[in-house]
């Protein structure tokens, strides 16, 4: 069996000359899709069956960065539209950020990236149906795939139910333009390590920025909202991007979302990556303590434009937790948005288990929750979690 390493040069070029956009490859496109090339080929070298699969979707990638690049050329006018007053939903990985992300989408003129936006961005969405239709029919089929491959995603995330109109993460923004290498753009892609923080911060929200007006040119949008799980390390350039910005930061007990991560990391790369799912629960417990650390100390978590959530005051009352933070930023919270708030939470069609319980413990993977506990006390003791 012979094992293959990716030559960025080689997808790069061969992608473009086969879709006709050579001309749209720039330095700064060409050096970042280099640094993800070399993440996948730092975790593993692919195997005769594997490599197939991760070229096609590597190529699909290349090819719908330079359709964007593409549109801009072509229609400047794109990068005019306003984007204002954002929301964006910040928290750790199952600290209820989609959740979060859901109900704020629900308020009349509302909307976040979905799937089928940001894996099939070009031409933008309202120009051409016939290729609005065909971005959601295979962005449906993407997430079937990946839900065969992994049943368990269903209970874990059952947003998926949505199929390419689920809402998408910034991160997988960010990986269009090869800022991060990002689970769902990459599942056929068997080397696929876990996600870092883009390296060049300012850089990737720039392109998040001018990707909304994109997603917005032909079909206007009166607010966007954002969701990352990897927000909360990079809030100073989110705030000097988005000056606007209203942000939502969840909170969860460090005992709840740690088992909830692990279970889901299982999951989501364990099908997929051939065996090379490697996981150490105490280290990653004490990585994101250190990312907590840095959070705790950084101005910008203080920042006024940021509101700090308990998840489990959220799920209790959403209204009560919503309505003061909208006051707070000058926004209408409107009888017609509370009324949809009540009515989709009293619907079993909006219920977390309706694909049954997630179930996840820290004993499965050798940890204690009064270990956790005293580890994470600044942090516990700062939200009152």
């Amino acid at each position: 069996m012979g094992l293959h390493q990716l030559d960025a040069e080689k997808i790069l070029r061969s992608s473009a000359s086969e879709a006709g956009l050579v001309q749209y490859i720039d330095e700064g496109i060409r050096a970042r899709f280099s640094y993800v090339i070399n993440l996948l080929n730092e975790f593993g070298s692919l195997t005769d069956e594997e490599y197939p699969p991760a070229l096609h979707q590597l190529k699909s990638m290349v090819k719908q960065r330079l359709l964007v690049a593409r549109d801009w050329a072509l229609h400047p006018e794109i990068l005019d539209e306003e984007i204002t007053q954002p929301f964006f939903v910040i928290g750790n990985a199952r600290a209820g950020t989609t959740f979060t992300q859901m109900l704020l989408t629900w308020d009349e003129g509302h909307r976040t990236p979905l799937y089928r936006d940001v894996r099939h961005p070009s031409p933008p969405r309202g120009l051409d149906p016939a290729a609005d239709a065909a971005a959601l029919e295979e962005e449906n089929n993407y997430v079937r795939s990946m839900v065969e491959r992994s049943p368990q995603m269903m209970s874990a995330h059952p947003y998926l139910d949505q199929g390419g109109n689920g809402e998408a993460e910034d991160e997988d923004v960010y990986s269009l333009d090869f800022n991060m290498v990002y689970p769902l753009q990459l599942l056929n892609v068997a080397t696929m390590p876990q996600a870092l923080v883009p390296p060049d911060p300012l850089q990737a929200l720039k392109f998040h920025k001018n990707m909304l007006k994109q997603f917005q040119w032909k079909t206007p949008t009166r607010r966007w909202v954002g969701k990352g799980v990897l927000h909360q390390y990079v809030i100073p350039t989110l705030l000097q991007v988005y000056p606007d910005a209203v942000c939502f930061w969840t909170h969860r007990a460090p005992e709840e979302f740690i088992a909830s991560l692990l279970a889901l990391l299982e999951i989501q790369y364990k099908p997929f990556n051939g065996g090379r799912y490697s996981v150490q629960p105490q280290e990653m417990a004490e990585q994101l303590k250190a990312g907590i650390d840095y959070f705790l100390k950084s101005e910008a978590t203080y920042d006024s434009r940021i509101h700090h959530i308990r998840f489990r005051d959220l799920v209790k009352d959403p209204i009560a937790v919503i309505a003061p933070i909208y006051e707070k930023a000058g926004i209408p919270f409107t009888k017609k948005y509370e009324q949809t708030l009540r009515d989709r939470l009293a619907s079993s069609d909006y219920r977390a288990n309706r694909y049954g319980k997630f179930d996840y413990t820290l004993e499965k993977y050798g940890l204690n929750r009064e270990v956790l506990r005293k580890q994470f006390s600044e942090y516990c003791d700062r939200f009152e979690l």
